[in-house]
């Protein structure tokens, strides 16, 4: 009788350096509807009357559920994007594959790593003299909802989330974030088709 080991059950493996590329169009269409939807459900709720408001109790387990699918499907097509980017650019990329996912969840590196990985992708992808103003703009509106939402809700003692700057924040960083995913897969499918 034969037991399977360890050595003999079969690995994904990750595209390497002339390898081929992975589908990245159905997962940028998924995380541009789930950040979409996202983002138009926080601005309904804040609209609504923030935590305080009955919309707010009915609705937080759908708001859940579109925040954590966005992540996800955000971190497998950027993860996708990245390996990608490998076979474009081979060795042209300051931190590896891991990192385009692993960096998200690294205090204080979150700040800048994820940004340098997305240049690095753009640049390996983007036409050549392609502006990364996209990426630059992603960014800003990102750490201004992230880090700034936090500052301001407690400076202006409102709930995270629903101040107005917040709100703002949220929907530039929302629509940045669609523009960067549909721009970044047409770039890199276009490249890899070349």
């Amino acid at each position: 009788m034969h037991s399977e080991t360890a050595h003999d059950i079969p690995r994904p493996q990750a595209a390497r350096p002339g390898g081929s590329p992975v589908a990245v169009r159905g997962l940028a269409l998924a995380a541009q509807v789930l950040i979409g939807l996202e983002t138009a459900l926080q601005l309904v709720l804040a609209a609504a009357g923030g935590t305080r408001s009955t919309l707010f109790r009915v609705t937080t387990p759908l708001s859940l559920l579109l925040f954590f699918g966005s992540v996800v499907v955000f971190l497998v097509w950027f993860r996708r994007c990245r390996l990608n980017a490998e076979l474009l650019a081979p060795g042209a990329h300051r931190y590896s594959a891991g990192w385009a996912v692993g960096a998200w969840f690294t205090p204080v590196a979150l700040l800048w790593i994820p940004r340098t990985v997305t240049l690095d992708i753009w640049r390996a992808s983007a036409p050549a003299g392609t502006g990364v103003w996209l990426v630059n703009a992603w960014w800003a509106a990102w750490l201004a909802k992230t880090v700034g939402g936090v500052i301001v809700g407690e400076i202006g003692h409102n709930a995270y989330g629903y101040s107005v700057f917040d709100m703002a924040a949220g929907l530039g960083a929302g629509v940045l974030a669609v523009l960067l995913i549909r721009r970044l897969t047409a770039h890199q499918e276009a490249a890899l088709r070349g």
